[in-house]
C-alpha cells in the first residue's frame, strides 16, 4: 500500500462527484480471452500459523456529557455536510483517462486539495486506501439505520517524514462517509476509548475495509510508534459499528467532532493490507483479507502474495465475532507468462469461487504495470484454475467492493492528481473460460 509523508493538521475537503455514463476508452471483454496458466496462479497455503486471536478490549462508550449518538444516519444526514458537485465540473472530467478502461457505471473525483501534490510528495494531504460499501452490507443496498446508499473510504496519513521526530512513520487514520444519493460527505474519526473514558485516535496504516450488516472491519498495521492503544504494536482487524457513530455535543471537537469506536480488534499472525466481505462463499458469508507483496524486478518476487478466508461464528454469536481458525488460504507462485502475475496486490474481492484483484506496478516487466487486473476461478482441483488477467483497470488503484444488488464492482485510485471512485459491471469485467 502507498505510503506517504503530511505534515499539516487535516484539512476538510469537499469532492467532485460525477455520476455519469463513460468517458474513457472502452474495450469489449469479448476482444481479449481468458489465459489458462500453464502453472495456477495460485496454490493452497497452509493454514498452520494463520489464526487469529480476538483482542480483550470491550465496547466502551464516549463521554454522555459530550457527545451523543447519531449512528450512520447522523453521518449521513445534516446541514453541515459539504455538497459533491456533479460532472460538470473540469477537473473532474480532466481524470477520466485515470478510470478503468472498460464501461465505467458510476464515477467521481475528490476535490483538487485531498488529489495531492506530484511535486510535493512530502507535504501530500491523506491518501485513500480502502473502500467499503453499503451494496455489500445490505443486499438492499442501504445501511442498517438509514435509507441512504453509502460508501465509506479510509485514508491513511504519515505524520512526519523526519526520522527523529516522534510521530515518525506514525499513520494515522480518518473515514469517510458519502451519501450517494445527495451526493454530500463527512469525516468519522475511528478511535477507542480509554480506562478513562478519554477518546484516543486509531492509528495505523488501514489499508483496507469489509462492511457486514452494521459492522465496519479496517485492516491496520502497527505503525503507531510508541502510542497506547490495544494492541498497538500487533497487526489487527479492528472492527467498529455503524450504528454507534457519535457526535460532539457542541460542535467542536476538531478531528473528534464526528466519532466511531472500536467495539473489537483481532490480532492478525500477518500483516493484511486489505479486506473484503464474500456473501456467495460456501457455508455463509466470510471475510477474505490479503497481503501486499510488492515485486522486485525477478520471476520469484512475483509470488508470495497470500489470501486468507475467515468465516464468521454461527447464531447466536454470528455478529461480528470472527471464526479464528482460518477457513481457506491461498498463495500466488512464479507464473509461466508475468502477465498472469499475481504481485503487488492492493484489493481483493471474492465472489463465491471468483477471486477478483487489482494490482499497482511494482516493478512488474509487463506494459502498463499500474493498470493490472485479475479474474482467477478457484473452483475445483487446482490444475483446473484459470486466470484472465490484463491491463485495463484503474491506474494506481487501491481497494474493490461488489455491490451485490447491481453487481458492481467499485474500486478507487490512490495516485497524487490522479484519484478517482467508480464502479464497473462485473458483467463488463473479462472473466476466465
Amino acid at each position: 500500500m502507498a505510503k506517504h509523508w503530511a505534515a499539516t493538521a487535516l484539512t476538510w475537503f469537499a469532492r467532485t462527484v460525477a455520476v455519469a455514463a463513460l468517458v474513457s476508452p472502452v474495450m469489449s471483454p469479448a476482444s481479449a480471452a481468458a489465459r489458462t496458466a500453464d502453472v495456477a496462479p495460485l496454490k493452497a497455503l497452509s493454514l498452520t500459523g494463520l489464526n487469529l486471536t480476538a483482542g480483550s478490549d470491550p465496547y466502551t462508550v464516549p463521554p454522555s456529557a459530550e457527545y451523543e449518538r447519531v449512528g450512520i444516519a447522523g453521518a449521513l444526514t445534516g446541514t453541515d455536510r459539504t455538497a459533491l458537485p456533479g460532472s460538470e465540473d473540469a477537473g473532474c472530467a480532466a481524470r477520466a483517462s485515470y478510470l478503468p478502461l472498460l464501461q465505467v457505471r458510476t464515477w467521481f473525483c475528490w476535490n483538487p486539495g485531498a488529489q495531492g501534490d506530484k511535486q510535493d510528495l512530502p507535504h501530500s494531504p491523506w491518501v485513500p486506501q480502502g473502500l467499503a460499501t453499503s451494496g455489500e452490507a445490505q443486499l438492499d443496498g442501504t445501511p442498517i439505520g438509514s435509507d441512504h446508499r453509502a460508501l465509506i473510504t479510509s485514508w491513511a496519513w504519515l505524520n512526519s517524514p523526519d526520522p527523529d521526530a516522534p510521530d515518525y512513520r506514525t499513520n494515522s487514520v480518518i473515514l469517510s462517509v458519502v451519501d450517494l444519493d445527495e451526493r454530500r460527505y463527512r469525516n468519522v474519526l475511528p478511535v477507542w476509548v480509554d480506562g478513562r473514558g478519554m477518546l484516543r485516535r486509531v492509528y495505523g496504516h488501514g489499508g483496507g475495509l469489509a462492511w457486514y450488516g452494521p459492522y465496519l472491519f479496517m485492516t491496520s498495521s502497527s505503525n503507531w510508534n510508541g502510542y497506547s492503544g490495544p494492541d498497538s504494536t500487533r497487526h489487527t482487524i479492528r472492527v467498529f459499528d455503524t450504528r454507534k457513530i457519535y457526535r460532539k455535543k457542541d460542535g467542536s471537537g476538531g478531528d473528534y467532532k464526528y466519532v466511531i469506536p472500536e467495539i473489537r480488534h483481532y490480532i492478525t499472525p500477518i500483516l493484511f493490507d486489505y479486506v473484503s466481505l464474500d456473501r456467495r462463499s460456501s457455508g455463509g458469508a466470510t471475510l477474505i483479507a490479503g497481503t501486499y507483496k510488492r515485486s522486485s524486478g525477478t520471476s520469484a518476487s512475483l509470488a508470495g502474495t497470500k489470501l486468507v478466508r475467515y468465516r464468521f461464528q454461527p447464531p447466536p454469536d454470528g455478529d461480528y465475532r470472527l471464526v479464528t481458525a482460518p477457513a481457506q488460504a491461498w498463495v500466488s507462485t512464479v507464473p509461466a507468462d508475468p502477465a498472469d502475475a499475481i504481485s503487488d496486490v492492493q484489493g481483493v474481492q471474492a465472489d463465491g469461487d471468483r477471486l477478483y484483484l487489482n494490482m499497482s506496478a511494482g516493478s512488474h516487466p509487463g506494459p502498463d504495470p499500474g493498470r493490472r487486473f485479475a479474474t482467477v476461478n478457484v473452483s475445483g482441483a487446482a490444475s483446473t484454475w484459470t486466470i484472465d488477467a490484463h491491463t485495463r483497470w484503474a491506474h494506481r488503484p487501491e481497494d474493490l467492493s461488489l455491490w451485490y444488488g447491481t453487481g458492481e464492482l467499485w474500486g478507487l485510485t490512490e495516485g497524487e492528481e490522479e484519484r478517482v471512485v467508480f464502479s464497473v459491471r462485473i458483467a463488463d469485467i473479462p472473466s476466465p473460460a
